[in-house]
């Protein structure tokens, strides 16, 4: 169960993110702006809703070929957006995985830390030990030896 909250609790840091946030909408506004483009400048594409198909399958360089550019234009188009489409695309997708390596190693960090802490502790308690030992061991030499003294006096 802490795996799936800690899985929520990272896909809501990433989507908290301002740049990641700023790059979608630029993602978006492009998609918008080069499907009308496609629509005006295009024959075949018949609608606004082809145009931003078209765009969405050119920007993400899947290209289904369900639909073809005929003119000089549509292809200049398609050939911005689809330069522009690899930017934005690697773009998120480096936002994306830079937080999943920040969340990881954090949380693997602490868990390090916390274990190297806990050996730590281990150890001083060990040499707290010895050292009551050796305080021991001191006290009856001690002893020893102020009963040796009397008894030279």
């Amino acid at each position: 169960m802490s795996r799936v909250k800690n899985f929520f609790s990272l896909v809501e840091t990433i989507f908290n993110s301002r740049r990641l946030r700023t790059i979608l909408a630029a993602l978006f506004f492009v998609v918008g702006l080069f499907g009308y483009l496609f629509y005006l400048f295009e024959p075949d594409i018949k609608n606004y809703g082809d145009g931003l198909w078209f765009a969405l399958v050119t920007i993400t360089t899947v290209g289904y070929g369900d639909i073809e550019l005929t003119t000089t234009i549509g292809r200049v188009i398609a050939s911005a957006l689809m330069l522009s489409g690899l930017g934005l695309v690697a773009t998120i997708t480096a936002i994306v995985s830079a937080k999943f390596i920040t969340n990881y190693v954090d949380s693997h960090t602490n868990d390090d830390v916390l274990e190297k802490l806990q050996e730590l502790e281990t150890e001083i308690e060990k040499i707290e030990e010895l050292e009551d030992n050796v305080l021991g061991k001191l006290k009856e030499l001690e002893t020893d030896v102020d009963k040796l003294n009397k008894k030279i006096q």
